[in-house]
């Protein structure tokens, strides 16, 4: 009788069972790597705002590093947790926060605001992976709502020696219609000759920005096509309905944090779906919201009232999978 030999499979190499915390990437690459590519497409921006405003801007984006930083520390060391402070996290989203706040912002404003970001946005909720909204346009927010004259980009860059309207375009469009748009050429929205925070107005440098993102497969394009198709679609159907009021959609596109808000807020790993249509859909209705707080509400830009409700869409969103092959019909 022959003896029966028992399979034995293979050992396991437990090196591949590894797991980062979310959002995982697809070629195993660490958080710190993915948020320095972050880093690294916002340099365009923050250099060109550094060209044309001056190096007065290198004290917002100095003090909002410095404060998340701190206060990322700090909150590990009280509550340990998988979100390490070596992540580049803090970094990446005190870049984010300076861009869109104004030239003149004390300095208390910014640590108020980086408490909001890194200890109730990120920290509260467990970190990357885990917030409800982005932290960044969270602490936005609540310092427009807070101090709203504090915020007023108008008011804070109004002494720069700029050959346009030293008024933000979407506040043009706002009080004087279709009519206020013409305060502004094409170029000077595309180049980031406009008013708007330090360097959320910076069109062409975030694009190339996003594209870099783009390339290094660090986000989707769903999100970003599906958003800004659906600015044109959405504003043509506006300016079409009220042509006297509503300004065409290629200016709502270029004017404020339009581009910022297509490829740098709605693109965040942890806020948006997962899925490619999903991804989509969601960059649609970012569009369609934005489009009705800028046309029917107060808020001049509304961009981030416009991310905050989106990105609260996102569970529904996410159950908007694709069909899974093979499993029949189970």
């Amino acid at each position: 009788m022959k003896e029966l030999k028992m399979f034995r499979p293979a050992p396991m190499d437990a090196s591949r069972l590894d797991l980062a915390v979310g959002p995982h990437y697809r070629l195993g690459t660490g958080l710190a790597r993915v948020y320095q590519c972050w880093v690294i497409a916002l340099m365009p921006a923050v250099a060109a705002s550094l060209f044309m405003v001056g190096p007065s801007v290198l004290r917002v984006f100095g003090l909002c590093v410095c404060f998340a930083v701190i206060i990322d520390y700090l909150c590990e060391k009280w509550a340990p947790s998988r979100d390490l402070t070596s992540n580049w996290s803090s970094v990446s989203l005190a870049l984010l926060l300076a861009c869109m706040l104004p030239l003149n912002a004390p300095w208390w404003l910014i640590l108020v605001g980086c408490l909001v970001m890194i200890g109730v946005g990120k920290k509260l909720f467990g970190g990357v992976g885990a917030y409800p909204v982005q932290p960044a346009v969270l602490a936005v927010a609540m310092l427009q709502l807070s101090w709203p004259q504090r915020m007023d980009y108008t008011a804070a860059m109004k002494d720069l020696d700029w050959s346009v309207a030293m008024i933000e375009p979407l506040r043009l469009a706002k009080t004087m219609g279709a009519d206020g748009a013409a305060y502004y050429q094409f170029y000077d929205l595309l180049v980031g000759y406009q008013v708007a925070g330090i360097a959320n107005g910076m069109v062409l440098w975030l694009f190339i920005g996003g594209l870099f993102l783009l390339l290094t497969r660090e986000i989707q394009w769903q999100a970003p096509v599906g958003f800004m198709l659906g600015m044109v679609l959405f504003g043509s159907l506006m300016h079409w309905y009220n042509p006297a009021t509503v300004a065409s959609p290629f200016f709502y596109l270029l004017s404020g944090g339009t581009v910022f808000m297509a490829l740098f807020l709605i693109t965040d790993h942890t806020t948006s779906p997962v899925n490619h249509r999903a991804l989509f859909i969601y960059g649609l209705l970012a569009a369609l919201i934005l489009i009705l707080i800028r046309g029917f509400s107060r808020h001049v830009d509304g961009m981030v009232f416009a991310v905050l409700l989106v990105n609260l869409c996102t569970p529904l969103l996410d159950m908007i999978r694709p069909k899974t092959i093979g499993a029949g019909d189970v």
